[in-house]
């Protein structure tokens, strides 16, 4: 009875804080740490979202899913957009969506109109293909920040004017008109009749309304070829003189540090494993370990590795310094003396350039409670 008044206790507690609380503790803690810039003046922020099985509850519509052919049963979903600083290596910001209500395009506009912005820097924002949109694009501009958004060749045959399926690699500036309207009669500029494009009815454009008819938008499109001889297509607002365009192949390859970091909520930081039900309490432990990662990170950026006898450079194993990290805050009781930074040290792992792998896509049904620590 006493073990049940006191989970009651604490249940109560909880229901308490507001998601807005754990925000403002990520921000607060980012405040304090030093930033990382490009050429000294650009943050590198990368927008990317993952799904992650929760509670099975087929009542919540949101959220469950029908049995399919990869499964015999069903299952509940969240998706956990996020924003992440690609060289501090650390999370800015993150909305989470229930999975039946996802929305990647909303929720990169959102998280770019509410972030903050230094004074002293830029904010460049890195998406994959599921975020090119003139809407995207408008909020980032308007928010006097710039993007670098891969798209492939339909969108960007779309932007150009023409097909780019055969073209070599270029880097053209593009000026383009937005309307909601197909008739030139509408124009306000028909003599430009190519600038303009058509953007659907149904298609999210915050800055085209009944006042509003036309919207001016200006970025540049590049075509880049790939060592495998592929091409890949960057949609950039970034200014010509200070990014050539030979230097946009490393820069995107540098997104991929998230997609590391949602495997280390996942697995290091058991985000496959959540310890609560209610979708309120389960977005609350999204927060605490998106925390949780962003403090262990900020003590791994201070971690020295030095090899210099060995064929490779060598970094941290970011697994192995997460859990570090994550035992030390369970047992620190403020006498306790623990050489974090030692311990972590001693888990290293050679870096080994241009190495890549095939992605596997595994289905994994979530963890029983009974299971879970």
């Amino acid at each position: 009875m006493c073990i049940f008044l006191n989970l009651l206790i604490y249940s109560k507690q909880r229901k308490k804080i507001k998601e807005e609380a754990f925000r403002n503790l990520l921000l607060a803690f980012n405040k304090k740490l030093p930033k990382s810039l490009y050429n000294g003046k650009y943050e590198f922020w990368a927008c990317d979202g993952s799904s992650a099985d929760i509670f099975l509850n087929p009542e919540d519509p949101d959220t469950y899913f029908e049995p399919n052919g990869k499964s015999t049963r069903g299952f509940n979903q969240i998706h956990i957009n996020a924003m992440f600083s690609l060289l501090d290596k650390r999370f800015t910001d993150i909305l989470v969506q229930p999975a039946r209500k996802r929305n990647e395009y909303s929720a990169f506009c959102s998280m770019v109109d509410s972030a903050d912005v230094s004074e002293n820097s830029k904010i460049i924002f890195f998406g994959d293909r599921g975020y090119t949109s003139y809407n995207n694009f408008a909020h980032v501009i308007e928010k006097g920040q710039y993007f670098l958004i891969r798209c492939n060749d339909k969108r960007a045959s779309g932007m150009l004017g023409y097909s780019v399926d055969s073209l070599p690699a270029f880097d053209e500036n593009i000026n383009l008109i937005l309307t909601r309207s197909k008739a030139v009669k509408n124009y306000s500029r028909p003599e430009m009749f190519s600038a303009y494009r058509y953007v659907y009815q149904n298609a999210p454009m915050d800055y085209l309304n009944d006042i509003t008819t036309e919207y001016d938008i200006a970025f540049r499109l590049l075509r880049i070829q790939l060592d495998d001889g592929t091409y890949e297509n960057i949609a950039t607002n970034l200014p010509r003189d200070e990014f050539k365009a030979e230097v946009f192949k490393a820069l995107y390859h540098l997104r991929w540090n998230e997609e590391n970091s949602f495997r280390d909520l996942k697995y290091p930081l058991c985000l496959k494993a959540f310890h609560s039900k209610k979708y309120e309490y389960i977005v609350q432990e999204v927060w605490a370990r998106a925390i949780l990662y962003n403090f262990s990170s900020s003590i791994t950026a201070n971690i020295t590795v030095d090899r210099a006898d060995c064929a490779y450079e060598y970094q941290v194993n970011y697994s192995s310094a997460l859990k570090t990290c994550r035992d030390f805050l369970r047992i620190h009781d403020g006498t306790t003396k623990i050489n974090v930074e030692g311990l972590i040290a001693q888990n290293i792992e050679p870096i080994r350039p241009g190495r890549s792998f095939a992605r596997q896509h595994r289905f994994k049904l979530p963890m029983s409670f009974c299971y879970r620590n």
